[in-house]
């Protein structure tokens, strides 16, 4: 599981990611990599492969639902030729009980556990309908000319048209619901078309041999309307298979991005979407990322989608959420793919379980401390570090591994050449976690704005509620930049005094008041009388504990595979 944008905030229930207060300016930034640097050189032949092995498997399904179908068909219709019987019933009843039986057991050796490959399952599909084609067709010859021997020219007629319908059953089954490419099934329709009339051409050597007028009348007449009937059912059978063909191609498509297919939907946010995704070579299940199709034209928000993804690469420390891949599709679709994490983020955590433990909190931020260290030292500031983007997993047989997440709205101070992506009068970030910087709208802003939203992600996970709570964002950002936050303390939940010194420390207007860096608050947080009440057994226990809820029925929204 993959975390959403949500914050736990009382009264609303979705937090936007970033507040503009004016529209933001484009930055000119080049949003379209080179077909030479996107790295996506296997890209044609993976989808390829992919689209070979999804078509055996929808053959192998569509095979056993048309075997099973027309055997039952075929099985009605010998049981009413017993009970009322018809010209050549021997005959067209022996070749009806063939053709149930061989369609039962096709559809018998289609469901059993046997694997068949793609090529397999093509030789069973021509072995089926060129059987049955060639069945109808004899048995048409057999029975038709058994009927001009006796002179019956209207037993003649019918069971002809018949025995087109038969055939036209068995091509519009092969073009609708069997997959195939549309030449390939143009040759098989094409091929069953020819049977009709063949046997009708005989049939008028026969009629010819009689010497009866009316019999040569109405073989011309019968080739004429078969004809008609033939080429209707040909064309509506390879137009279906053309049309079927191309929206399953669609489809497919859809569902593969590069070399990933994509899976269920796990979460979305202001700026794109994550899916559950698997790559197609290594099998690895991941999440992608994707920018939604309403900002696809928004050159601002493609390179902030590209900054999320280029900042996070540079990062290596096992606490920032790993990014694999990123490319974009031929319409322009960029994605990113990064490590899939089974947990949940602290929001969802909080509003599920309640505020957190003092030594739990302890143990979350110091992981949390750890990675934004990092990121600070390549001269990065997150400025929307909130609890959703904390995201705590199982990875590895470790429990509460904390992965920070969405660098989206990096600032990356340190870099000339770093586009500026909005106006000095933009406020970016989260407002119930935003430092008194970015709320007024401070453009030079370092690492210390991140300590602050690190205090206050802290406050939340203590207390349950965010420092400041308005009816407005705006008001909320107002009360950052000008309110004493209220202590933790106060608001009823049980915090130790030195774990809230470090919290209101954080929480300093100034930044010159707060910790210096990441660093300072990890070695804070260690100093904390608290911090040995958790640690990697309690955390596996309460991991186990959820998994144990959710085995006997309770309602738990994320439970780790690993431990269900």
């Amino acid at each position: 599981m993959v975390p959403s944008n949500r914050t736990a905030v009382p009264g609303d229930s979705v937090v936007e990611d970033e507040i503009a207060l004016e529209p933001t300016r484009s930055s000119g930034f080049d949003s379209a990599p080179s077909a030479d640097s996107s790295g996506w050189g296997a890209t044609s032949t993976s989808l390829a492969t992919s689209f070979v092995n999804d078509t055996a498997k929808l053959l192998r399904t569509r095979l056993f639902a048309v075997a099973l179908f027309y055997g039952s068909i075929v099985g009605v219709r010998y049981l009413f030729s017993v009970f009322v019987p018809d010209t050549g019933e021997g005959m067209a009843g022996s070749s009806l009980a063939a053709r149930a039986l061989f369609s039962f057991a096709v559809a018998g050796l289609l469901g059993t556990r046997q694997i068949f490959s793609l090529k397999q399952l093509r030789a069973i599909e021509y072995l089926f309908f060129g059987l049955h084609t060639l069945v109808i067709l004899v048995t048409q010859y057999l029975i038709s000319s058994e009927l001009i021997a006796r002179g019956d020219v209207v037993g003649v007629v019918a069971f002809d048209k018949n025995g087109v319908i038969r055939i036209m059953v068995l091509m519009l089954l092969y073009g609708v619901v069997i997959p195939n490419d549309p030449k390939i099934t143009a040759r098989v329709v094409l091929t069953m078309a020819v049977g009709p009339p063949v046997i009708l051409a005989l049939l008028t050597q026969l009629y010819s041999a009689n010497g009866t007028i009316m019999g040569q009348m109405v073989a011309g007449e019968m080739a004429a309307s078969n004809a008609v009937f033939v080429v209707l059912g040909a064309a509506l059978a390879i137009f279906a298979a053309y049309v079927a063909n191309g929206l399953r191609k669609d489809l497919h498509d859809a569902k593969h991005l590069g070399q990933y297919e994509l899976g269920q939907k796990l979460g979305e946010g202001g700026m794109g979407e994550v899916y559950l995704a698997e790559h197609q070579l290594l099998k690895r299940p991941c999440a992608l990322k994707l920018i939604n199709a309403n900002h696809q034209s928004n050159p601002v928000t493609v390179a902030r989608f590209q900054r999320e993804v280029q900042s996070a690469a540079k990062l290596t420390h096992p606490n920032t959420i790993e990014i694999f891949d990123y490319g974009h599709t031929d319409d322009g679709t960029f994605y990113y793919v990064m490590e899939y994490l089974p947990g949940m983020n602290m929001a969802d955590l909080v509003e599920q379980f309640g505020p957190l433990p003092a030594g739990r909190a302890i143990y979350i931020m110091r992981q949390v401390c750890k990675s934004l260290a990092e990121a600070h030292c390549h001269g990065m500031v997150h400025r929307d570090l909130k609890p959703a983007n904390i995201f705590l997993s199982i990875l590895g047989g470790e429990c509460d591994v904390a992965k920070v997440l969405d660098f989206g709205l990096v600032k990356l101070p340190t870099i000339p050449d770093a586009p500026q992506l909005t106006t000095d009068f933009t406020v970016s970030g989260t407002p119930w976690f935003m430092s008194p910087e970015q709320a007024t709208g401070v453009r030079n802003i370092d690492g210390r704005a991140d300590i602050y939203s690190l205090g206050a992600v802290l406050y939340f996970a203590l207390t349950g509620k965010p420092p400041f709570e308005r009816e407005t964002p705006a008001a909320v950002m107002a009360a950052h930049a000008s309110e004493p936050v209220r202590p933790p303390s106060q608001t009823g939940s049980d915090v130790p005094a030195d774990l809230e010194a470090v919290v209101l420390k954080c929480l300093a207007k100034a930044p010159a008041d707060r910790f210096a860096c990441a660093r300072e608050v990890a070695v804070a947080l260690d100093a904390c009388q608290c911090a040995a009440d958790w640690d990697d057994s309690r955390a596996e226990h309460w991991w186990l504990e959820q998994a144990d809820k959710h085995a006997s029925g309770e309602a738990i929204t994320c439970v780790p595979p690993e431990l269900d």
